[in-house]
């Protein structure tokens, strides 16, 4: 799967996780104007991921944009690629442990390969990290759920049965 990635200078290059990932040559660094061959995981975008995504991701492959979460607006209204967010998942690294949707880069793009089901590429992914395995028993029973989904409305049930707000 191809995973891609918009870096924006605004954390410490060393503690970038897509950076590390690249490192394995397990993502590409990619500019702005790539993001339309891509889904694009954005946090404001209309959309969930579910897992009729995942012809699309197999296409077309998933980008993030790394950036700083205090800074919020993360390349504002610049809009390309199929956009999608994600359904609530707990941060297990160790900057926003324990945080709904504070997730690392890393993060973001390894729930997005479970809810997709392409499991080992995101087992192989988040095991680059050391705290990788918390974040994958935090989220484990959600990612089953997740994955099970086939509408908003079964999405929707997840969150009750969970007791999540989905707009935190």
């Amino acid at each position: 799967m191809r995973i891609g990635y918009v870096y924006l200078h605004q954390d410490d290059p060393a503690k970038s996780t897509m950076k590390k990932l690249q490192k394995f040559k397990m993502a590409e660094q990619i500019n702005r104007d790539r993001m339309g061959g891509y889904v694009v995981l954005r946090y404001d975008a209309d959309r969930t991921l579910l897992p009729d995504d995942r012809s699309a991701v197999e296409r077309k492959g998933i980008c993030i944009i790394e950036g700083s979460w205090n800074l919020g607006d993360l390349l504002g209204s610049y809009r390309k690629g199929i956009e999608r967010k994600l359904p609530v998942l707990m941060a297990g690294n160790p900057v926003n442990f324990g945080k709904f949707n504070k997730l690392s880069s890393v993060e973001a793009v390894v729930g997005a390969l479970f809810i997709t089901g392409h499991i080992d590429q995101a087992k192989g992914m988040i095991g680059k990290f050391t705290w990788g395995h918390t974040f994958i028993e935090l989220n484990m029973e959600l990612f089953k759920s997740y994955s099970a989904c086939q509408t908003m409305e079964d999405l929707e049930n997840v969150y009750l049965e969970f007791d999540i707000d989905p707009n935190i």
